[in-house]
């Protein structure tokens, strides 16, 4: 299938990102149950990656053997014309001079790099750790070494995982370094009827967080116009009371939880727009 895609793209040089436009078109097609000589002939018809239709477009530059006709003029066929490129904002020139990788990733990939900050606040560096450990975890017994930099090495070696709870939490005890460390981690298999929260994205100004665990109160409605400082919810732990209040300005666009909901800290509770 990634053969046939090549081709009605018109065997394109592949490197980051066309070789993904490629792939992408191939997974559509096979996720879709389409065959490339129906999706070829008529794509106007068919749903299409937005990698491929922004390749189609132009945003990867003219490929050197020109473009795939009549396939390129009927795939954007009744499409809307791209919203044109803002203008680079000063915030931008100054991070292009001082961290260009950081910020050209933002500017060129911007949900990837969403995707990849949000990894980054809520796991740290997993880079650190080799490919068997990330993807299939840690197998008990079995000491793993970890170099978080050069010189500061972390031996850790899991020992027990404890029954999930009424919140489908799981105590894992683990040795760092020797040292005997309980964690607390939500089995996502496990049956709860405590319903889950989406984590609150640190980086984004218009989400309100839960600054810690208890239990939350909503005092606002979906729609409502608030003030910076104003109160969305209020929380209950440990017999001690908290006002949240919004970061900014904005109008509630969403509401993450029920009216009165036990939170963990950093559980989004509403989006302000």
């Amino acid at each position: 299938m990634y053969a046939a895609a090549d081709r009605i793209l018109g065997r394109l040089v592949k490197v980051t990102p066309s070789s993904k436009v490629v792939g992408d078109l191939a997974l559509h097609l096979v996720g879709a149950g389409v065959s490339p000589e129906a999706f070829e002939s008529t794509p106007d018809k068919f749903d299409i990656p937005d990698s491929v239709i922004g390749f189609l477009r132009g945003e990867l530059g003219t490929p050197p053997g020109g473009w795939p006709e009549p396939f390129r003029t009927k795939a954007l066929q009744g499409r809307a014309a791209p919203r044109p490129a803002p203008e680079l904002s000063a915030e931008d020139r100054e991070g292009l001079a001082k961290e260009p990788r950081a910020t050209l990733n933002r500017l060129l990939f911007p949900g990837p790099t969403r995707e990849f900050d949000t990894h980054r606040q809520s796991f740290g560096d997993t880079s650190v750790l080799d490919s068997k450990a990330f993807f299939y975890g840690l197998r008990p017994g079995k000491e793993y070494a970890v170099d978080l930099e050069p010189g500061v090495r972390l031996l850790i070696e899991l020992q027990a995982i404890g029954e999930a709870d009424e919140r489908g939490m799981r105590t894992v005890m683990s040795t760092l370094n020797g040292q005997l460390r309980p964690i607390q981690v939500r089995d996502r298999a496990a049956a709860s009827d405590i319903p889950v929260t989406e984590k609150a994205d640190r980086s984004d100004p218009g989400h309100v967080a839960a600054p810690f665990a208890g239990v939350v109160t909503l005092a606002v409605e979906e729609g409502d116009d608030v003030a910076a400082g104003a109160t969305i919810a209020t929380i209950e732990a440990m017999k001690m009371e908290a006002t949240i209040t919004a970061p900014r300005a904005g109008r509630v666009s969403r509401l993450a939880i029920n009216r009165i909901q036990q939170v963990e800290g950093g559980d989004l509770l509403a989006e302000l727009a």
